[in-house]
């Protein structure tokens, strides 16, 4: 996010312009709508070496939803080939189910493409002018990063959740949360006492947006702090 704000001066647009903020609320979404392993499991398909050769390979995409429903590890990454093409397992805290998302190839990465939100189009398509003003590795890096990280909301069928996402950034928005604490010790003491907390639901803590999230690695619930939009823009 850092790099994108650089980059972002670099090319003459305003702080906080819309297309680059949509870009940045995709980060904040996938992190604390409890995505993030999904995510990663996602960026691993496409490192280096990544084939489908290795992994079980369908003819249909009805052969692969019927294999998820075998018992596997969530915490442990999964991907299936379906007709030559490879996709990744995600795992859903909120449905209890698995589901498939789609891995990119490169000519598609290099290609802007079209959803159905137009704030997402314009998010892609300044992302891809970006790359002219990347010098470094890193500047790459996180520029097709965050290309991906619109792809996997786009693929794992989140588009509408995003949309609602970026709503609840509005400043004039009612914010209704779950619960509110005064202090984050109490936050985290209902968090650990809850038998089943709902997901991605919402807090407020001393007049704070948190999230709830997952954190794979304990298996535990975590509390993930939604940034302002003051934040936001800068």
């Amino acid at each position: 996010m850092a790099i994108l704000g650089l980059l972002q001066k670099n090319m003459g647009s305003p702080s906080g312009s819309e297309p680059l903020r949509t870009a940045a609320i995709a980060l904040h979404f996938i992190w604390g709508s409890g995505h993030l392993h999904n995510f990663e499991d996602y960026l691993a398909c496409l490192g280096e070496g990544a084939s489908t050769t290795l992994s079980p390979s369908f003819d249909t995409r009805e052969q692969a939803e019927a294999w998820l429903q075998q018992p596997m590890d969530p915490r442990h990454a999964h991907k299936v080939a379906i007709a030559g093409h490879l996709y990744s397992v995600g795992y859903s805290l909120e449905r209890g189910t698995r589901f498939l998302v789609r891995v990119p190839d490169k000519t598609e990465l290099d290609t802007p493409r079209q959803v159905s939100n137009p704030l997402m189009n314009e998010a892609i398509g300044v992302l891809h002018q970006a790359r002219q003003y990347a010098h470094a590795p890193t500047d790459m890096e996180s520029i097709d990063s965050t290309l991906l990280a619109l792809h996997f909301i786009v693929e794992s069928g989140q588009l509408a959740a995003f949309e609602h996402f970026v709503e609840s950034f509005d400043s004039k928005a009612s914010f209704f949360p779950l619960r509110s604490f005064a202090t984050r010790e109490q936050a985290d003491t209902w968090l650990s006492a809850h038998p089943r907390p709902p997901h991605g639901a919402q807090l407020g803590i001393a007049g704070q947006r948190y999230s709830i999230g997952y954190s794979r690695d304990c298996g535990l619930r975590v509390l993930v702090r939604l940034p302002s939009l003051e934040e936001l823009d800068e």
